[in-house]
């Protein structure tokens, strides 16, 4: 396997577009991971092994250090044009004056021949960066993007993805010392779906150390960060909100992956956050004093195999937590018995029309005591934010029911339930109206209403002086959630 991206080859490719620019700033590297080859005469087997793994993984390193390593030369050239004292009038800079916006986008695997074992398609050990502390640290980058470029000839976002460690945006935003903005539009975590099996839970368990040895290593000129765990998935096509859930604290008390985030949060005066997330995101003492936007978009399922919300009529299915991840949940690294009814699961799947899929997407009722901790906290977390302008807490739920849970809402004229499909966002939001503005709670939770101490913290954000107004919003209802930004993957 030849190892792609060279310094050499990146550098040209650099210092042309800088040239024909006249000063980078934008610059995409598409990562790409070495052909896999599958002869018939040396066919691949059917999962891919460890020692394939350790194979491949030094690629995306290099690759990584390359593409530092020339931006380093860009900014020294750069600096050495700045010096040069006979410059000509139609001179510039190599380099942008608002600084250098690297994409880094991590292409799917690939192979020489299409394997015949599914299995070969979905990866679940994440790629890591060796030696980061050696990367050359770049002066002139203030914007960092990382995420997988898009496939549009899968149906299935993470078909041939090469997830990458949690670990490595932090790791790569230390050597960034001007550094403003994180932009991870994909983080490459997704709910379970029948015909796949990894251990979700380790990498979570890694981010919240990783968190821990790195935070203060970050760049005090990073003010912003788009942090989107999970991706978007328009129509919930892929979920089954009946099956039992793995839980992804234990042996913790608290979700690390949560509180990790609050620690590195405080850093940031904006965020644009989506995670499948606990209310320990905002445990106190929350002291988030450069805090100005934050959005959080939190999933209904709760990191503990529980879920915020519940059908209408109560349903529920394994409400007392999910199931402990042991060695039986990991993916075997050889063929496995199981192997062919998992192929041929997925087989029907995949040549299914979306109207036929046989999702179970019924949880629309807010579970309280779930969710009402989780606005609590909330409430009690915008205390510790003083310079605040906006901030809001939501998820998107819907109803697309199973086939035989549908039978048994035929007949209700109510909306969502009179509808084949529906899609609405479920929120709160608020505004402290600074300058001697109103302070402005909106409440986009259909009929439902939170217990009275929950909306007094609430209250409890305008202080003696000024009261807090409260606005109760309908929902809205959508054949599919809004994509928030076409350009995210680009």
């Amino acid at each position: 396997m030849a190892v792609p991206g060279t310094k050499e080859a990146i550098l040209n490719s650099l210092l042309k577009d800088a040239r024909h620019s006249r000063g980078l700033q934008g610059c995409v590297y598409d990562l790409e991971m070495p052909l896999l080859l599958n002869s018939d005469e040396s066919p691949l087997p059917c999962r891919e092994t460890p020692t394939e793994f350790e194979a491949i993984n030094p690629s995306f390193s290099s690759q990584i250090h390359a593409l530092f390593e020339a931006l380093h030369e860009v900014e020294h050239l750069s600096k050495k044009e700045e010096n040069t004292e006979n410059k000509t009038d139609d001179a510039y800079d190599l380099i942008d004056k608002d600084g250098l916006v690297p994409a880094i986008r991590v292409i799917g695997q690939s192979f020489d021949r299409y394997p015949n074992c599914l299995h070969r398609n979905f990866h679940w050990r994440r790629l890591s960066l060796h030696g980061p502390a050696t990367l050359p640290q770049l002066w002139r980058v203030t914007e960092l993007r990382l995420f997988p470029r898009p496939d549009y000839g899968v149906n299935i976002d993470y078909m041939n993805a090469r997830p990458v460690s949690l670990r490595v945006p932090l790791e790569l935003a230390s050597r960034l010392p001007a550094l403003r903005h994180l932009d991870c539009p994909w983080l490459w975590e997704r709910m379970p779906t029948a015909f796949t099996l990894r251990p979700w839970r380790d990498e979570r368990h890694e981010f919240g150390k990783a968190v821990q040895e790195l935070h203060e290593q970050l760049p005090t000129s990073l003010v912003s960060a788009r942090l989107w765990f999970w991706k978007q998935n328009t129509f919930y096509t892929d979920e089954n909100q009946s099956i039992e859930m793995p839980d992804l604290i234990r042996p913790e008390d608290a979700d690390p992956l949560s509180l990790a985030l609050r620690t590195l949060v405080s850093h940031l005066k904006q965020l644009d956050l989506r995670a499948f997330l606990t209310p320990d995101l905002f445990q106190a003492p929350i002291m988030w004093h450069r805090m100005k936007r934050l959005r959080v978009e939190f999933h209904p399922w709760c990191p503990d195999g529980t879920w915020y919300f519940v059908g209408p009529r109560n349903e529920n299915p394994y409400p007392d937590g999910g199931f402990e991840v042991t060695s039986e949940h990991y993916p075997p690294t050889g063929p496995n018995e199981l192997d062919e009814e998992i192929d041929e699961e997925y087989e029907e799947v995949e040549g299914t029309e979306e109207e036929e899929l046989q999702t179970d997407v019924f949880r629309t009722v807010p579970l309280r005591s779930k969710i009402e901790p989780l606005l609590f906290a909330f409430a009690e977390a915008l205390k510790g934010m003083p310079t605040l302008e906006e901030a809001e807490l939501f998820t998107y739920l819907a109803w697309r029911p199973s086939r035989e849970r549908k039978r048994a809402y035929e007949g209700i004229d109510e909306e969502p339930y009179n509808r084949n499909r529906a899609t609405y966002k479920w929120s709160v939001s608020y505004t402290p109206g600074n300058d001697g503005g109103k302070r402005l709670l909106t409440w986009q939770v259909g009929s439902w209403r939170p217990q009275e101490d929950v909306i007094q913290s609430f209250k409890g954000l305008g202080g003696e002086d000024r009261e807090v107004d409260i606005l109760w919003n309908p929902f809205e209802f959508l054949q599919k959630r809004e994509t928030e930004d076409y350009k995210a993957f680009y």
